[in-house]
């Protein structure tokens, strides 16, 4: 009986050390041929972020942001002080071109390593030097534009404002994120914000149509969109 119950054990045993290869063995080509999108999520997820940007989804809720600016499919969508290609590298994602403009060199070379490692279609982000009073765009270049946490740090926004008018197709959207004034966790004292009023009175003297204030969306920032008509 005690053999019986050995030769029990030991087939037991085996079954069980042939199914933990077929497992391991599923695994493996599962992980070797991963599918397209599955591909694509982790090369997303490569892309490193900066320490100002850890914790900024939580409250920032980008993919809202993202939302204002309409469909980006097949567009050419702006950027205008990328900092760290927070924004851009997620506009990428759908747009045909995101132009990544900043003041700061260092922060488009922060962006261009980025793209290095992150391969073939993160290179929709083209970075720009761009001086602080000039939106550096040519004549109806891009379909989108989008400011983040920039608006008010903009010389003479009057004549900018006419430039960057020039600078989007007709139809074409413009969206500003930027600091509620009173105390919040996250962004600049209230002597570095702007109200949301003035944004809007400034947007509608440069030509803008359509222009929405949203004060409710997100906690700590305002949107406003706005079009060229």
């Amino acid at each position: 009986m005690k053999n019986h119950g050995f030769l029990a054990c030991l087939l037991c045993l085996i079954i069980f050390s042939c199914s933990q290869k077929n497992q391991t063995e599923n695994t493996q080509t599962e992980q070797a041929n991963p599918t397209e999108l599955e591909t694509q999520a982790k090369v997303k997820d490569s892309i490193p972020l900066a320490k100002e940007d850890i914790g900024r989804t939580e409250w920032q809720n980008p993919e809202l942001v993202l939302s204002s600016l309409g469909d980006l499919t097949g567009k050419t969508v702006a950027d205008i002080g990328a900092g760290s290609g927070y924004f851009s590298f997620k506009m990428a994602q759908s747009a045909a071109k995101v132009l990544a403009l900043e003041i700061d060199q260092n922060a488009l070379d922060y962006i261009d390593n980025q793209i290095e490692i992150v391969g073939e279609w993160a290179k929709k982000v083209e970075t720009r030097l761009t001086p602080a009073n000039e939106p550096n765009l040519a004549f109806e270049e891009a379909d989108a534009v989008l400011i983040v946490n920039t608006y008010f740090y903009i010389p003479e926004r009057p004549n900018y404002l006419k430039k960057l008018f020039e600078s989007i197709k007709e139809n074409g959207r413009f969206v500003i994120v930027d600091y509620k004034i009173g105390n919040t966790p996250v962004g600049p004292s209230d002597d570095f914000k702007v109200q949301p009023e003035v944004v809007e009175r400034e947007l509608r003297e440069a030509g803008f149509k359509s222009v929405s204030v949203d004060l409710q969306s997100l906690q700590y920032q305002f949107v406003i969109s706005a079009e060229k008509r």
